[in-house]
């Protein structure tokens, strides 16, 4: 049975820099073999989502209020760097890198099998025919036209992304000598080194081809002043010479002088997000301000400080984290990564859906993300592909974290009833309290929207969709891959005391969906994405809706008058890597 629907998203707060607050009412016309017949259930909730639980006081909040904790196990939530016992920790300062040059830099080398297996990693829709013969032709072509070009290269530093094209040299041996600076407001993170050819003149990025990958841990960047190496690449085909300084930087307070500002590339009720350049050492960053009149006066206090002491304290590849924090008499400030890949919901959007390796390699990463708020004690709450950011190598990047819910040990309970319609599990909408095992279901709705192109219990009325969320059958595409369908049987399921992963995200990491997943290399970015973004540069703006592009970026005059009493409730709000200040 054919069927049509219109997705319409709600927008519950101001969102991070993704592609901003774009027109998310537009049609996605689909087809499924489900049945959309169905009542409103007497039993089901109001349709109003609050992102505020109405029996909090903005004058409650407290530093107590908002303490995040320290990982409740050893895990590795970030990427692998080997054993040393040279600390990586230090206070505000600035990384120099300089990228000289390559040397005996390969095409790799690609058996039949080999490009099979790169077929199968780009993926194909459900019901494709594997034409790997093609696949095979159309490779080998690439190959020969990819030898013309010199390789580029993406240089990251804590999600901090830059684009480094040759200047001269070949393709065997291309010259790049490029500086750059990144500022290190936590401990050091490694550097991470990716290597990509183009196969032609036209600009298309999932094209390009994937040479290899390298890197510098924080233990070796830490290990002496300067560092002068060469550093090959994981794939045997080349290296790299690549020179790195760290310098203490200066602890002068931040303020908005201090960034110039290039582009509005959202904006929401609370303030507006821009991209701006640090003037000291020239990263593009996004800069989301917000009036802390307004938050006082929509009761979000508590929200917007939790959102900043996540951001500022959990490490994970995954996760958009907080560079720094300040603020004036009215505003409050966030400086983040600038991330411009687009939200997951447009290229969704775009393309209907997904494939099953396309999905399952976002499926892993969000596990790794929500994996690591889970050992401090964070629920995430709102996983929805809105929330979702891809970089420029197609990586993910999670962010917007004004709904988390904060120490929260492993059978706590909460009874705030907040998210996204289509995305609330059964536990929440029948307000009994819900644990950690929440952002598991919403995980599953996430797989089955890639896989299929809707959530599974959606309709247009909201509370006919929660009463198909609470009681209708889970229903699969007959051509859904079998692990896929008993994944999201198993992380789909109503009663969360036998949901999968109620016993920790490792039951999930096991499931044989997940089984050729290398879980320390994902932690490590060195699979490549299944899917590049076509952007040019760590300026591009072209993911973000051009209403805002175009708009003269300023940082507006806010008149607001607060007191002394509601001042003091921003006294945890500056970062500035070494410390949270007041």
């Amino acid at each position: 049975m054919s069927w049509k629907l219109t997705k319409k998203l709600k927008e519950t707060h101001i969102s991070l820099p993704g592609t901003g607050n774009r027109d998310k009412d537009k049609d996605k016309s689909k087809s499924s073999n489900r049945d959309t017949s169905g009542t409103l259930s007497n039993q089901t909730p109001a349709a109003t989502i609050s992102s505020s639980n109405a029996a909090t006081s903005p004058l409650s909040s407290s530093k107590s209020d908002i303490s995040i904790a320290h990982p409740a196990s050893s895990q590795d939530n970030g990427p692998a760097t080997a054993s040393s016992n040279v600390s990586t920790k230090t206070g505000p300062a600035i990384l120099t890198v300089v990228i000289h040059s390559g040397h005996r830099i390969s095409l790799p080398d690609l058996p039949e099998e080999d490009i099979s297996a790169e077929y199968d990693r780009r993926g194909r829709p459900l019901g494709e025919t594997l034409d790997v013969a093609q696949f095979k032709l159309n490779t080998q072509e690439k190959l020969r036209r990819a030898s013309s070009y010199r390789p580029y290269l993406v240089v990251e530093y804590d999600k901090n992304q830059i684009v480094v094209e040759a200047t001269s040299g070949s393709f065997e041996d291309p010259v790049w000598e490029k500086t750059a600076s990144f500022d290190i407001s936590k401990a050091v993170e490694p550097i991470s080194i990716q290597a990509y050819v183009r196969t032609g003149s036209t600009y298309k990025r999932s094209d390009d081809i994937f040479l290899g990958f390298a890197s510098l841990s924080a233990e070796q960047i830490c290990a002496k002043p300067e560092i002068d190496e060469w550093i090959p690449f994981s794939s045997n085909n080349g290296s790299i010479h690549i020179s790195a300084k760290l310098q203490t930087a200066s602890v002068e307070p931040l303020s908005i002088e201090q960034f110039e500002l290039l582009k509005v590339i959202g904006k929401g009720s609370f303030g507006k997000v821009m991209q701006v350049r640090k003037k000291d050492t020239n990263r593009i960053y996004a800069l989301k301000t917000i009036r802390k009149a307004h938050v006082v006066s929509k009761s979000e206090v508590t929200h917007t400080l939790a959102e900043r002491t996540v951001l500022a304290q959990v490490r994970n590849p995954f996760i958009v984290p907080l560079k720094f924090s300040f603020q004036s008499p009215e505003k409050l400030y966030l400086v983040l990564p600038f991330i411009n890949g687009g939200e997951l919901f447009h290229h969704l959007q775009k393309e209907g859906r997904f494939s099953l390796n396309r999905s399952r390699f976002y499926t892993a990463e969000l596990l790794s993300a929500l994996e690591c708020l889970h050992s401090f004690n964070v629920i995430y709450r709102d996983l929805k592909p809105e929330n979702i950011l891809l970089d420029f190598t197609g990586h993910i990047a999670l962010c917007d974290f004004g709904l988390c819910k904060l120490n929260m040990a492993e059978r706590d309970k909460t009874n705030t009833f907040c998210g996204t319609p289509e995305y609330l599990a059964p536990e929440l909408l029948v307000g009994r309290g819900y644990t950690k095992v929440v952002d598991w279901w919403t995980l599953g709705v996430l797989l089955y929207e890639m896989l299929t192109g809707l959530p599974p219990f959606y309709d247009e009325n909201t509370n006919v969709m929660y009463r198909k969320i609470l009681q209708d059958v889970l229903l699969f595409p007959s051509d859904m891959d079998k692990d896929a369908t008993v994944i999201l049987t198993g992380l789909l399921t109503r009663d969360p005391s036998r949901r999968l992963g109620v016993n920790g995200s490792a039951e999930i990491k096991a499931h044989a969906f997940f089984k050729n997943i290398d879980w320390d290399k994902l932690n490590a970015k060195k699979y490549p994405a299944p899917y590049q973004p076509s952007v040019e540069s760590a300026l591009d703006t072209s993911n973000f809706d051009e209403v805002f592009t175009e708009e003269v970026p300023a940082d507006s005059v806010a008149n607001d008058y607060l007191s002394d009493s509601v001042q003091q409730q921003f006294g945890g709000w500056t970062y500035n890597g070494s410390r949270l200040n007041s």
